[in-house]
């Protein structure tokens, strides 16, 4: 009950937000707002001020702005705070602020997480594999206490004081003995690349909607093997999955001491055309980063653009892809599993998730979509192309269409969240079966 009552305050705030962005811009370009709604539908409570209705309605999954003179077919007189009498690119400018606004306070969130100290999650700083280059220096099982003097509570630590084109002091255990290891040809993506950590075949996170979702796969369960083949760690786990010939793969799960068998079906990750199954690596570590002032600001920028980058890279995949669409969409049903999910990790990462929505909601409303921020923006660079606006006729069908496509998507990811929880639960059952029966 918690959980659903934080998510609807939290999607409750981004919808604020956003409107407020619209609000603003049309305050400044002195456009007159007649309604600022949060939520759909009939409304719950209200209040007037000046000459703007401010209310709460009854559905939380969404909210709008009506100004006067918005809609297409709506006359009204010559008159200076009329929306539809303002300049196209005006007009295109608060119909951006409202994603602009969502963009702003995800950027606000990430910075303020590094500013009040970063919670991460990690690897065990114990060396797992290592490349021929390196075998002379460093061993399987050796524990990587010091990077040039710097204590190591986890695996991005040693990555994060890594020094490129310089030489590296390393203080290693190894057989209960501490030594220390020089290196001058190593930078940080070393650590990723020859040196990695060791990662038992255990999963950390199942991502609500994919295939070891479906198969009701869970945190902390170890993978013993893929068709038949042992695997010892998670880069043989990740390379039968990815190397598997089959459409299905078989599982052979270890869940408390208890063995049963799983068979999924991969799905393929449309950002690098890989095999995969839906699930992260446990991390068995936990510390706390503190960062100054500036460091906050260059943290929390790089990681609002560069989750920028990655959903519009997505995006481009899916629409090269609609055939992955289906695997890909979730609604509300799914980001309340995420959230959940979430929540349990700490109030960063509560806060990042929401920083993450909020963009989600800023790229999704700048899609070329009538009815959406991006399709009110398309009409008004049309008009300064062409001079003039689109026949008022051609805007309202082309906004029937978009309500159309809206309504189609929210009730196929409506359908797409509970077949994948169907899925999920009567995996689950089977599962427990497996197990009741010994195997």
């Amino acid at each position: 009950m918690y959980n659903i009552i934080g998510a609807i305050v939290a999607l409750g705030i981004l919808v604020t937000v956003h409107e407020l962005g619209h609000f603003i811009a049309a305050r400044l370009l002195k456009v007159e707002v007649e309604k600022f709604s949060i939520g759909f539908g009939p409304k719950l409570v209200s209040f007037k001020k000046n000459v703007t209705e401010y209310r709460i309605s009854l559905i939380p999954l969404g909210g709008y702005l009506k100004m006067k003179g918005e809609n297409p077919d709506e006359k009204v007189e010559d008159e200076e705070n009329s929306y539809n009498l303002k300049k196209w690119w005006q007009r295109a400018m608060i119909a951006f602020a409202g994603p602009f606004a969502n963009f702003i306070l995800a950027l606000l969130i990430f910075i303020f997480t590094f500013a009040v100290g970063k919670h991460f999650e990690d690897q065990h700083p114990l060396v797992g594999q290592v490349s021929v280059e390196y075998a002379e220096y460093l061993h399987e099982n050796d524990l990587i206490l010091q990077v040039n003097g710097e204590d190591i509570k986890g695996w991005n630590q040693i990555i994060q004081n890594t020094k490129a084109e310089e030489i590296n002091s390393i203080l290693v255990e190894r057989d209960n003995n501490e030594m220390m290891v020089e290196l001058s040809d190593i930078s940080p993506k070393t650590w990723v690349t020859d040196i990695l950590p060791l990662v038992p075949a255990v999963i950390g996170d199942v991502a609500p909607g994919m295939a070891a979702y479906k198969a009701g796969l869970m945190s902390k369960d170890e993978i013993l093997s893929v068709d038949g083949k042992t695997v010892k760690n998670w880069y043989e786990l990740r390379n039968a999955i990815t190397t598997s010939a089959n459409d299905m793969i078989t599982l052979q799960v270890n869940r408390g001491g208890k063995i049963f068998e799983k068979i999924i079906k991969p799905e393929e990750n449309i950002l690098d055309n890989n095999r995969i199954i839906g699930v992260t690596q446990f991390l068995p570590v936990d510390y706390i980063e503190n960062y100054n002032l500036w460091e906050s600001v260059k943290y929390g920028t790089i990681g609002t653009i560069n989750f920028v980058y990655l959903n519009y890279a997505m995006l481009y995949k899916l629409i090269v892809n609609p055939n992955e669409i289906k695997n890909n969409l979730g609604g509300p049903v799914m980001i309340y599993a995420m959230s959940s999910q979430t929540a349990a990790k700490g109030l960063d990462s509560i806060l990042s998730f929401i920083a993450a929505i909020s963009i989600i909601l800023m790229i999704m409303n700048l899609l070329p979509i009538p009815i959406l921020d991006g399709g009110h923006i398309f009409f008004c660079f049309i008009e300064g192309v062409r001079k003039k606006p689109l026949n008022i006729r051609i805007q309202i069908a082309l906004q029937n269409i978009g309500l159309f496509i809206l309504v189609f998507l929210m009730i196929f990811a409506f359908w797409n969240d509970f077949s994948r929880i169907f899925s999920r639960n009567v995996s689950m059952k089977e599962n427990n079966l497996q197990i009741e029966n010994g195997g």
